[in-house]
């Protein structure tokens, strides 16, 4: 597994493994770490890392007959080019495309290109992916974003309300979310349909906001007591981190041979003692 080190002009800093074009640190300038990692994820080749920003393609979770989360994030990406843009920015692109081994469980043509650019304090992500065969096919997708947090009781997620979403702890489909802001106090993975193209997580020391485009979904997850079974997250994992997903899974997307998908999260942080306003 290679990794690949990104410093922007201005001296924010990102770490992304070869393995599922994998985002596995941000650190914006004079920042700190904004995205968590578990301290028992085992880095090996052919096992999704528990941590930073895995890519969900083509398949979310075990909605099908793929491997859990689909093979974009167990699969070798090709680096297409790294460096610093004329603003400043530094920027890694990468590219993954079919071959004989995904031919045998996803029988598709397609190519998926990931975008990571950082400077100053956001990072934005954005995935396309074109359909270069000769048959339609259909696909869920996410960035699974694993958020850094203080404290997990301290974290507010503002802009859910009035959405409806799928509890998949419960199995409930179509709730409503009610509150003006969402808290976590226990195992929370929730789907939420037709998002705003932007959310705020707040915490006392600092504000994030998550802009989407593209995504008609977020997932929020965090798997509290359920931590528990999951064998690499390190103790205590869960107080540390919330997943904040942009997503399409409850409407998959259908690409036409020679058409094309774009989809983007942004993060920005911003001190708490100047919040930022929606």
């Amino acid at each position: 597994m290679n990794f690949l080190n990104l410093t922007s002009q201005d001296g924010a800093t990102a770490k992304i493994a070869s393995q599922g074009a994998h985002l596995c640190s941000w650190i914006p300038a004079g920042g700190v770490e904004q995205l968590f990692m578990s301290q028992t994820s085992a880095f090996q080749d052919g096992v999704a890392i528990r941590g930073g920003v895995p890519v969900v393609f083509p398949q979310f979770s075990n909605q099908g007959t793929l491997p859990k989360h689909g093979f974009a994030r167990t699969s070798e990406w090709k680096l297409l080019q790294s460096g610093l843009l004329d603003n400043g920015a530094a920027q890694a692109i990468y590219e993954l495309k079919e071959n004989i081994a995904r031919l045998t469980i996803w029988p598709y043509v397609f190519r998926a290109e990931l975008r990571v650019s950082i400077l100053g304090n956001s990072l934005q992500i954005v995935l396309d992916i074109h359909n270069t065969g000769d048959t339609n096919f259909s696909f869920s997708t996410a960035l699974h974003t694993y958020l850094a947090v203080q404290d997990i009781a301290d974290v507010s997620l503002h802009g859910l309300q009035g959405l409806h979403y799928r509890d998949t702890v419960t199995g409930a489909d179509h709730c409503l979310e009610a509150e003006p802001c969402l808290r976590i106090s226990g195992e929370t993975d929730r789907i939420y349909g037709h998002v705003p193209a932007q959310l705020e997580l707040r915490q006392p020391q600092q504000n994030t906001l998550i802009r989407s485009s593209g995504f008609a979904d977020a997932v929020v997850w965090n798997p509290g007591a359920g931590a528990a079974k999951i064998n690499d997250l390190h103790a205590g994992g869960e107080n540390n981190m919330l997943c904040v997903e942009a997503a399409t899974i409850l409407r998959p997307i259908m690409l036409a041979p020679g058409d094309s998908w774009s989809g983007s999260q942004t993060l920005e942080v911003k001190s708490a003692h100047n919040p930022a306003r929606n």
